[in-house]
């Protein structure tokens, strides 16, 4: 299903069960559900070396496997070994996700004594 122009993706993200993006900071939101992301980079190297580049990464840091073709990308979601993932999975929220706790608002009324 395209959901392209859904306009709510935090709808989506409850109701799907792994998720399928490139680049996008999607993927930061969506590690917080511990659910699998598969990364379909088709285009890394002219995205990373000729277009913008990433702010950290990718293929070392990626919480789910990084695929190019359509191929890996359909084995990736049928075969999906979370195991494999788990350590990488845990190290990008704790880095990336680490304050995504609940509590962001007491912590700012906290820093401003208003807490």
């Amino acid at each position: 299903i395209d959901v392209t122009r859904y306009p709510d993706i935090a709808d989506l993200y409850v109701a799907a069960d792994a998720m399928v993006t490139d680049y996008s900071s999607v993927m930061f939101d969506f590690a917080l559900t511990g659910r699998p992301i598969v990364f379909y980079a088709y285009d890394l190297d002219r995205f990373r070396d000729e277009i913008r580049g990433f702010y950290f990464d990718l293929l070392p840091e990626a919480p789910g496997p990084v695929v190019r073709h359509e191929d890996e990308l359909v084995e990736a979601l049928l075969h999906h070994e979370p195991e494999l993932w788990a350590g990488r999975y845990a190290a990008f929220r704790a880095r990336y996700g680490c304050l995504e706790d609940g509590h962001a608002t007491d912590r700012v009324l906290d820093r401003l004594g208003l807490g």
